[in-house]
């Protein structure tokens, strides 16, 4: 497996995991991994289900599963998002809250490649958020793998490291994406206000952390849906985004019955 697609934080939005699907048709990967919350806000969780079952080698599982699967792992959540884990428990049947229950929390292979839906960092309710520097050199604290894979902030990101084992990296000892240089994907600047899009290089004697952004509901001010491919012979991360039909998911939102703001909110990423 030496190119690897990362998708993430697809939450019930089928006409943006079909397109995203579909690009990947002509990425030439050897396989597909999930990080999670293939369910919850959207109205389509049944469909992506299918999807991820039938195209992801690995998925692991999510909080927005977790939520699913057991009302008081959401306790505290919003409404809006208590809406999207009601509508979800409502539609799925048995054999796909079935598959949903089997999804590991975390896939490995050997010590080359650690996945997980928030973050390395241990807890006990998957809600870690690994957002800046700050996050991410306590990540690199408890990594004991050359690249770890997350999502969960539904915001592309990368962060790489050169310091040992058991060091919690300073400022000067590690690299965010946006102090990179990043090459075009298919034209365009190589850095745009909503995030990276391009080829980041990964330290073959370091660490690196990925989170391939959202297919469903990027946050980033950029609509389009997000993923990235790993590609371990090059030692690189590509980060990928996909035009799809917002207004099909808008309208699909609308006629499932959920609050408008889920969405309203997918035509501006945020």
């Amino acid at each position: 497996m030496a190119r690897l697609a990362v998708i993430s934080d697809i939450h019930g939005n089928r006409p943006a995991l079909e397109e995203v699907l579909r690009d990947l048709d002509r990425r030439d990967v050897d396989a597909v991994i999930c990080l999670g919350d293939i369910v919850g806000y959207g109205p389509d969780p049944s469909a992506c289900i299918q999807l991820v079952r039938s195209t992801c080698r690995v998925a692991i599982r999510g909080n927005h599963e977790d939520g699913v699967l057991s009302r008081g792992s959401s306790r505290g959540w919003n409404p809006v998002a208590q809406a999207g884990l009601a509508y979800a428990r409502r539609t799925l049947g048995d054999l796909e809250l079935e598959f949903l229950a089997s999804l590991p929390a975390s896939f490995a292979v050997g010590r080359t490649l650690l996945a997980v839906h928030d973050s390395p960092v241990p807890s006990d309710h998957g809600m870690n958020y690994l957002r800046n520097a700050s996050d991410a050199a306590d990540a690199f604290f408890w990594m004991r793998d050359r690249i770890c894979l997350v999502g969960h902030t539904h915001v592309a990101a990368c962060f790489t490291t050169t310091t040992g084992l058991g060091v919690r990296p300073s400022h000067d000892d590690m690299q965010a994406i946006s102090s990179l240089v990043a090459q075009t994907d298919g034209g365009g600047d190589a850095w745009t206000e909503s995030g990276p899009v391009g080829t980041i290089e990964l330290p073959s004697e370091g660490r690196s952390i990925v989170n391939p952004g959202s297919v469903g509901q990027p946050r980033d001010r950029d609509p389009r849906a997000s993923y990235a491919i790993i590609d371990l012979n090059r030692s690189v991360a590509e980060f990928h985004r996909v035009a799809y039909d917002i207004e099909e998911a808008v309208r699909r939102t609308a006629a499932a019955g959920l609050p408008s703001v889920l969405g309203e909110r997918l035509a501006i990423g945020a």
